[in-house]
């Protein structure tokens, strides 16, 4: 799949998600097969005034290449600003936002808001394609309620105005994230433009990327809270999509070794005092699974730097671990039969 100019190795691609696709998330997802990674939602006009946390949730490394940098605003002159300065900061692409349904957006006429006015989505993109050199795509939803399926007609609009692919995220906007998916507005996007359609929505194993993918005729899926304790996904999902096999599951040693290496990565990115904040939400993503689990979450409360929490997840996942191994050792026929 190309995307204008960036070439994509392979359909499977990572979703952006607000507090969660920072720049040690993205690198895990990618180092873990994601073709194509995407930053979270940034506002145009902290960007545009180069705000000190906008800039920092814009860095981005030569590893996750080719990366999506993502903003939302309504004003076409700063949404195209805002999008120099995406370019400037090393982003191979640049995503406007039309489909957020949190209320704070919505009240300002930006985000999801958005869906109910093409025409103000086609200017928006005409700016920030006239403004830039690197591909532009939108995130779109179906529409923004049921009743209204606007979407078809968002991604003709902006193909003729420059778009090179559109992803749609299968809900309405008044729908957010509550019930399932309907898949099938994108296989209606998909055949209203030529330009690349990706889709998300309801992907939260492997194989409902591939059937997410039969189904809707779309070019690639992005996954969202699909791989949240779950980075593997992405090279299940991409061995299935390339023919392969299905691929074991991680063992608890690598579960292990996946969070200390994204726990370790946000404390250099954040610090320490916010990387603690962040703490019991991204490390319990990975924990579910222990049969001890209630125990791991309230201790995690109590951590005070990494090294501490280091040491709490490989007593926790040293006796998961243990567990596994006794649990799966086959018995010995002959020793029983001698007793």
């Amino acid at each position: 799949m190309r995307i204008g100019s960036v070439s994509v190795a392979h359909p499977i691609t990572l979703a952006p998600m607000e507090e969660h696709t920072n720049p040690p998330f993205r690198l895990l997802m990618k180092q873990h097969g994601a073709s194509l990674v995407c930053g979270e939602r940034i506002d145009a006009c902290d960007v545009a005034k180069r705000d000190r946390r906008a800039m920092r949730l814009l860095s981005t490394t030569p590893g996750e290449r080719p990366a999506v940098g993502q903003i939302s605003g309504k004003d076409p002159h700063e949404m195209s600003e805002a999008a120099k300065i995406v370019e400037a900061q090393g982003f191979s692409i640049v995503d406007l936002n039309f489909e957020c349904p949190i209320r704070r957006l919505i009240g300002r006429g930006e985000g999801g808001a958005l869906m109910a006015d093409p025409a103000a989505i086609a200017r928006i993109v005409a700016a920030v394609v006239k403004g830039v050199s690197i591909p532009v795509t939108l995130k779109i939803r179906s529409g923004p309620d049921a009743e209204q399926e606007t979407a078809p007609e968002i991604a003709r609009l902006a193909e003729q105005v420059g778009a090179s692919a559109v992803d749609v995220h299968a809900r309405s906007v008044a729908q957010s994230y509550v019930g399932g998916p309907d898949w099938s507005v994108v296989t209606r996007v998909k055949q209203a433009v030529s330009i690349p359609v990706l889709g998300s929505g309801g992907v939260r194993e492997a194989a409902d990327a591939i059937r997410f993918l039969k189904e809707t005729g779309a070019d690639g899926v992005a996954i969202g809270r699909g791989c949240l304790g779950n980075p593997w996904i992405f090279q299940q999902a991409r061995s299935l999509a390339l023919g392969g096999a299905t691929m074991a599951p991680p063992s608890v040693t690598e579960r292990a070794r996946v969070l200390l290496n994204l726990v370790e990565g946000e404390f250099d990115y954040y610090g320490n005092h916010l990387a603690l904040k962040r703490l019991p939400r991204t490390s319990c993503y990975f924990a579910k699974f222990l049969t001890d689990f209630a125990s791991f979450r309230a201790s995690v409360q109590k951590v005070k730097n990494f090294p501490e929490f280091r040491s709490l997840v490989r007593e926790h996942f040293t006796a998961a671990h243990a567990q596994t191994l006794v649990r799966d050792t086959p018995r010995n026929s002959e020793a029983d039969d001698d007793q």
